[in-house]
């Protein structure tokens, strides 16, 4: 069986301080978005949730309002929380390939360096998975 060669997903970095509203449960916490990829992202939050919470995530968006479930993942730094899409419709997919696409002909792309590409391959060599 031939192994699949994983791709990570193209990250943006997200201009003019765009909101995110993260509902959990009856709580609503107004965020920030700083990345933004086809998987997921990061929010700037005024508060820390546990790595593993489920939520819902709101952005406005120049097509309209895009929202889906997300798992929000560990601290990234200060107050910026990672998150993955879990669920989302076929019109708010189509509303986040239109804005990263939008995003990308702004040059908005996160490029990896060679160092970050270095630090890739090393990863691969190094993981127990490598070995066998």
């Amino acid at each position: 069986m031939e192994k699949q060669k994983r791709v990570r997903s193209a990250r943006f970095v997200v201009p003019n301080n765009e909101q995110a509203v993260i509902s959990i449960g009856a709580e609503k916490v107004k965020g920030t978005l700083h990345l933004l990829s086809l998987t997921g992202g990061t929010v700037r939050l005024q508060k820390r949730f546990a790595s593993g919470t489920f939520a819902d995530i709101g952005i406005e968006t120049a097509s309209g309002t895009f929202s889906a479930a997300i798992e929000l993942l560990r601290m990234t730094g200060g107050n910026t929380q990672a998150f993955r899409f879990i669920a989302m419709g076929a019109v708010a997919r189509g509303r986040l390939n239109e804005g990263l696409n939008r995003m990308r002909a702004q040059g908005l792309a996160i490029k990896k360096t060679p160092l970050d590409q270095f630090r890739s391959l090393a990863r691969r060599v190094l993981s127990p998975r490598a070995a066998k």
